[in-house]
C-alpha cells in the first residue's frame, strides 16, 4: 500500500489525511510478540509531501495480510548527504509509555483497566481481555508508573501475573490468552527454512527453593514468612538438588501462611520451569505465500504474528510446534520480509507448544 500521512491529532484514519506518501522508497513494520511495534521508512527530499513529514505526525500503514491500517507516531529522522531521509515511527500504543497511573491493591484485569482509564493524562485507549482469572498485580504498588510499564515492563506486571499476548489495534489494547491460531504450515530444512539457532544456558536453573515473604503485620511490625525446602519434582540437569532463595513477596497482598507460600513456590517453579536452561530458539524462514510458485495456495500458507506452525529440522532431531514471535512486513510490496520463530521471553515448552519430559 501507499502510506498515508496524518496530523498528530487524527483518531479516525478513514481518509487521506495530509496526503499519500507515494514516493516512499522503503517502508518496513517490525512487530514482536509482547515486544516492539515500530515502522521505519525512507523518503527522498524531492518526494511529495516531504516537508510535511515531521516528528509528531502520524504515518498510516498496513502491517500484515489483514490489510488493516495502523497508525505510527513519527519520532525521529536522519538526514544524510544523499537526500534520502530515514524516519523512525512507533505504534500509537507507545503513547502509553507517557501516561502515568498510581494505584494499589489491584487483583483483577477489570480493576487494572479501570486504573488505566484514570491515568494522567487520559489518552482515550480501550482495554479488553478474554482472560477471566484473578491474580494480584504487584506492579500496582502506589508508586507512579507508566501504563506501558505496568502492562509488561517491570517485575510484577500484568504479563507476570496473567501471561497472555497483547494485540494493539489503533486505540484498542487487547490481552489474549492466546492471540494467534494454529496453522497447518510446516517450516522444513531444505525447503523454506533459512536459519536455525538454538542456545541453552543452565547457569540460572534450579529445581528447589526456600521461599520467603517480607512485609508488615497489622501493627506495622516487620514480618518475614519462610518455607522449608520446596522441591519442584524435577531432577536437575546434573542430578543434584540446587536450591535458591525465592522472594514471593509480590505474590501476596497480605501475610501468607507457610502452606500458601509453599504452594505458590511449587506453582512458580512449575510455571516458570526453573529446572530448564535459559533457552533461545530462533528460526527464520521464507513465507511460501509470497513466492510465485505457491501464489495459487496463498491462503493455505498465510500466517501472522503469534500463530503456531510446524518446524522440521532432522539434523537436530527437531519436529515440533513453534510460535511466530516476530515479523518484518514490507508495506510497499505487501509481504513479509521475514519471520522469526522461537522463545523470545517464553519458556521452551511454550515456544515449542509441547510439554517438557
Amino acid at each position: 500500500m501507499i502510506p498515508i500521512l496524518f496530523e498528530s491529532n487524527e483518531t479516525e484514519f478513514d481518509n487521506n489525511g495530509l496526503g499519500r506518501l507515494r514516493d516512499a522508497i522503503s517502508v518496513v513494520v517490525t512487530e514482536g510478540r509482547n515486544d516492539v511495534y515500530e515502522c521505519d521508512f525512507e523518503y527522498p527530499v524531492t518526494g511529495a509531501h516531504f516537508d510535511d513529514i515531521i516528528p509528531g505526525r502520524i504515518i498510516g500503514v498496513e502491517h500484515d495480510y489483514t490489510n488493516d491500517l495502523q497508525p505510527f507516531d513519527i519520532l525521529s529522522y536522519s538526514k544524510p548527504i544523499n537526500g534520502v531521509v530515514t524516519f523512525h515511527a512507533v505504534h500509537i500504543s507507545y503513547r502509553l509509555r507517557k501516561a502515568v497511573v498510581t494505584a494499589t491493591s489491584i487483583s483483577s484485569l477489570d480493576d487494572a483497566f479501570g486504573a488505566f482509564n484514570n491515568a494522567i493524562p487520559s489518552l482515550g485507549f480501550a482495554f479488553n481481555s478474554d482472560i477471566t482469572s484473578t491474580n494480584y498485580i504487584s506492579a500496582f504498588d502506589g508508586i507512579p508508573k507508566s501504563i506501558r510499564t505496568i502492562m509488561g515492563g517491570v517485575e510484577g506486571s500484568i504479563l507476570d501475573a496473567y501471561g497472555g499476548e497483547y494485540e494493539f489495534n489503533r486505540f484498542n489494547v487487547t490481552l489474549y490468552r492466546q492471540r494467534g491460531v494454529d496453522r497447518n504450515l510446516t517450516i522444513r530444512y531444505g525447503l523454506n527454512m533459512t536459519e536455525f539457532q538454538e542456545d541453552a544456558d543452565y547457569t540460572e536453573s534450579y529445581n528447589a527453593c526456600v521461599a520467603y515473604w517480607t512485609g508488615q503485620d497489622g501493627n506495622g511490625n516487620d514480618t518475614v514468612v519462610t518455607t522449608g525446602l520446596v522441591e519442584s519434582g524435577y531432577s536437575g540437569y546434573n542430578n543434584r538438588t540446587e536450591v535458591v532463595a525465592l522472594d514471593l513477596t509480590d505474590k501476596f497482598e497480605t501475610i501468607p501462611s507457610v502452606a500458601d507460600l509453599t504452594a505458590e513456590a511449587q506453582n512458580y517453579m512449575s510455571n516458570n520451569q526453573t529446572y530448564l536452561p535459559t533457552q533461545t530458539i530462533s528460526v527464520n524462514f521464507i513465507n511460501l505465500r509470497d513466492t510465485m510458485e505457491y501464489q495459487h495456495l496463498a491462503q493455505l500458507y498465510e500466517c501472522n504474528l503469534c500463530d503456531t506452525v510446524n518446524v522440521v529440522f532432522p539434523r537436530y532431531n527437531v519436529e515440533a510446534r513453534f510460535k511466530i514471535v516476530k515479523t518484518v512486513y514490507d508495506v510497499l510490496l505487501e509481504r513479509y520480509n521475514g519471520m522469526e520463530l522461537g522463545s523470545l521471553q517464553m519458556t521452551l515448552s511454550e515456544a515449542l507448544g509441547i510439554a517438557q519430559k
